[in-house]
């Protein structure tokens, strides 16, 4: 049994309309193939064929204002309301007053008091190193989540000894950040190395936050490519998925690139995509944001 969770920031529902929302600008047959030949929307919520299960989760949590990264992973990683715990949706980094929270009941602390294991599996740059660390850094939620339960983020050397996956799939940008040693990938090839890495243990993580990136720049060619990459790295993943016995979970904190008419985030729900053993019971269980980290402890634990 292998738990395989992918977060993808700023990825929401969005109009069926090619010329704001790159879903429908882009060829996603990986996509198009797990929801019946249809891609999520706001007039596409919901799907379910009991392998595949695609359904809305709310970002708001009944805190006004724009969702925001800071408060949206806090609480896909704890499962607390964050912004009703802070009074207001904050980002890009945690809020001061969430970061013990973060370190105490975060996910991958919470399974490790269970005995279970965890792999974070991105691969970053040296730069990415100095700007968490540096004078003026700030560690972002997931990262800061994986080292309070013990983790070390790996660099470009696990990147190229393929015990990582490249923080943007395709790697196409290690040469130009000081790393011309390390190789493009396919981003099937990607896949298939994430779907590796996750056999060795009860869960596997993945986060592509390019994807919001694209959302804010507002170039469609460059929002297509973004999630193309994602399409095909989910094909690689799937190749050898065993959905009886291994999960999928996909989920964003707050929508962003499914509308490139806006600069901001969006108040738009995001799809929660699980795929595999258990994808239905996943789905019925999760409502918010907050509901995510107690749904996958639920499903690995048994509990």
């Amino acid at each position: 049994m292998a738990f395989y969770f992918i977060f993808w920031d700023g990825v929401g529902y969005g109009r069926k309309d090619p010329a704001v929302n790159p879903f429908f600008a882009a060829r996603l047959p990986v996509m198009r193939s797990l929801f019946g030949g249809k891609l999520p929307s706001l007039s596409f919520r919901r799907y379910d064929s009991g392998t595949v299960s695609l359904s809305p989760v709310n970002t708001t949590m009944r805190v006004p204002g724009l969702p925001q990264s800071g408060t949206g992973q806090a609480s896909i990683m704890t499962g607390i309301n964050a912004p009703a715990f802070v009074g207001k949706h904050f980002g890009p980094h945690p809020y001061s007053t969430l970061v013990p929270v973060i370190r105490e009941r975060n996910l991958f602390v919470r399974l490790a008091r269970t005995g279970r294991t965890h792999r974070f599996v991105n691969g970053y740059p040296k730069r990415y190193f100095d700007y968490l660390f540096g004078p003026k850094g700030r560690i972002p939620v997931i990262a800061m989540s994986h080292l309070a339960a013990g983790g070390r983020l790996n660099t470009h050397h696990e990147v190229i000894a393929r015990t990582a996956v490249s923080a943007d799939i395709s790697g196409t940008r290690w040469r130009e950040l000081g790393h011309p040693d390390v190789p493009p990938a396919e981003p099937h090839d990607a896949g298939r190395l994430f779907h590796e890495l996750g056999r060795t243990t009860d869960l596997a993580f993945f986060e592509y936050f390019i994807t919001d990136h694209a959302g804010h720049a507002r170039q469609m060619a460059s929002a297509v490519e973004v999630l193309e990459r994602m399409d095909g790295f989910l094909g690689g993943l799937l190749e050898r998925f065993d959905a009886a016995a291994d999960t999928i979970l996909l989920i964003s904190d707050h929508g962003n690139i499914e509308d490139l008419s806006v600069k901001t985030h969006t108040m738009n729900p995001v799809p929660l995509i699980v795929a595999g053993r258990g994808a239905r019971t996943i789905a019925r269980s999760v409502r918010t944001l907050a509901h995510i980290t107690p749904a996958v402890i639920a499903h690995i634990t048994g509990e």
